[in-house]
């Protein structure tokens, strides 16, 4: 099993807004962007009793997600960054997968994970209903 380390990140140089709004003791490992609309309809997306672990591996793929991937995340990676085992974050995957949430492909050395079923699911769970948004 491969030993990941927690990276470090200098917190003065965050933006301020960051800082202003976590400690940084909480931010000293970096943080991850989350969208306004999907915290609007956060509780409708991820229900039930695994609904904490699902966003925290959705979270995960989008911490790994950046331009020009020399590889992509392992099994093992996203574990580590989302605090779950592995047999967890599959057996996640494979839940949001089956909601549509995901497209994943590859294998546990290197997941594609793409999240373009749950992009469409927050666009519609934030649409204009009867004129409110």
């Amino acid at each position: 099993m491969e030993k990941f380390n927690r990276q470090h990140v200098d917190v003065n140089r965050m933006p301020p807004q960051i800082i202003e709004k976590w400690s940084e003791a909480v931010l000293n490992e970096g943080f991850v962007p989350f969208p306004k609309k999907l915290l609007r309809c956060l509780h409708r997306v991820f229900v039930g009793p695994d609904a904490a672990k699902e966003l925290a591996v959705v979270l995960a793929v989008v911490d790994f997600n950046r331009p020009k991937l020399f590889r992509l995340p392992s099994l093992a990676f996203l574990s580590f960054v989302a605090g779950l085992d592995e047999q967890e974050v599959k057996a996640v995957l494979e839940r949001l997968g089956k909601r549509g949430y995901i497209e994943v492909s590859g294998d546990s050395e290197q997941l594609n994970v793409k999240l373009a079923g749950l992009l469409k699911i927050i666009e519609v769970e934030t649409g204009e209903k009867n004129g409110a948004n």
